[in-house]
């Protein structure tokens, strides 16, 4: 695919650091099969049984739910989303139903219980109802984090030029399986930087750790992975939202859930002198912009009610 990603985030702050920022545009590979998504999902058209329907979880603005139902349509492969919560009527999940999706509602305490890594961990009743209902199925953990799916991400790589390599890069987190393939992948002397969506990114940490077990780096391949502000997942305060503002006003537009939180990470550190002078940061954009549909009033209500000052 001959897709030129790459294009510079200028801004005045970054020139005073002196610091060089770009941006990996991996939503622009395919609309709704929105950026890490296209890559987590590749090894699906591999597997033996390759039309088998799929079932796999997510939310109500769920991005994985959104790419799966779309790659399945394009693909002509069926698929079932079981949704956490009670069915509602969200942009995402009728895009879902419009492109073949059959949705299963399943209570948020039922939900957390799910281990969703193998079939075997469904708890038995659970795994009998959905078999009595859709038949057979391949099961794939929520956010699509398969051993195939992170080297399907590794693969993120081949859209970075040859001639371009960043000292640091930053990616948002979800389960971890895109830090982990960027990390496995990464040219020597590269920092891969992870920040999670979440609050308390410490399980996340183990999961990367346990997940790049056994794999070989290249040399000096260092990685880390924080949490940019202390909120629950999805969760938004006033400063983020008048943070995504300031930045669709410079051109570059990011999803609430998880791009926003990377780039209010990447600037706090920037204030707090963490980078040296001269680095050439390359951020990885995701995708997701699906999401916005749900998230617009809410950041427009957030932003308005910020007083405190914005660093970009």
């Amino acid at each position: 695919m001959d897709l030129n990603l790459l294009e510079p985030f200028r801004h005045p702050i970054f020139a005073k650091h002196q610091l060089e920022v770009d941006i990996l545009r991996l939503d622009r590979i395919d609309p709704m099969i929105s950026g890490n998504k296209w890559f987590k999902l590749q090894h699906l058209l591999h597997r033996p049984s390759k039309r088998a329907r799929i079932l796999s979880f997510g939310g109500a603005y769920s991005n994985h739910l959104h790419a799966l139902a779309r790659f399945g349509q394009q693909n002509g492969i069926p698929t079932i989303g079981v949704v956490r919560g009670e069915l509602r009527s969200t942009p995402t999940l009728e895009d879902c139903q419009k492109w073949g999706m059959q949705l299963y509602p399943l209570g948020r305490e039922q939900y957390r219980d799910i281990r969703a890594d193998d079939e075997t961990s469904l708890g038995g009743d659970l795994r009998r109802e959905l078999r009595a209902r859709f038949g057979d199925f391949y099961l794939l953990p929520e956010g699509g984090a398969t051993r195939e799916a992170i080297s399907g991400c590794g693969a993120i790589w081949g859209y970075v030029p040859e001639d371009y390599r960043p000292s640091r890069v930053l990616v948002s987190v979800g389960t971890g399986a895109t830090l982990t393939g960027l990390i496995a992948k990464a040219p020597p002397g590269t920092q891969v930087d992870g920040v999670a969506a979440i609050g308390d990114a410490a399980y996340l940490v183990q999961v990367v750790s346990t997940l790049l077990y056994g794999r070989e780096l290249e040399e000096g391949v260092r990685w880390s992975l924080n949490s940019a502000l202390p909120l629950r997942f999805a969760k938004l305060n006033g400063e983020l939202a008048a943070l995504w503002y300031r930045a669709e006003e410079v051109g570059v537009e990011l999803d609430p859930v998880y791009t926003l939180r990377m780039l209010h990470y990447l600037l706090r550190n920037i204030l707090s002198g963490n980078y040296r002078k001269g680095e050439r940061i390359l951020l990885i954009h995701t995708g997701g912009l699906q999401g916005l549909r749900g998230q617009r009033e809410n950041l427009s209500r957030l932003a308005s009610a910020h007083c405190g000052p914005m660093p970009l």
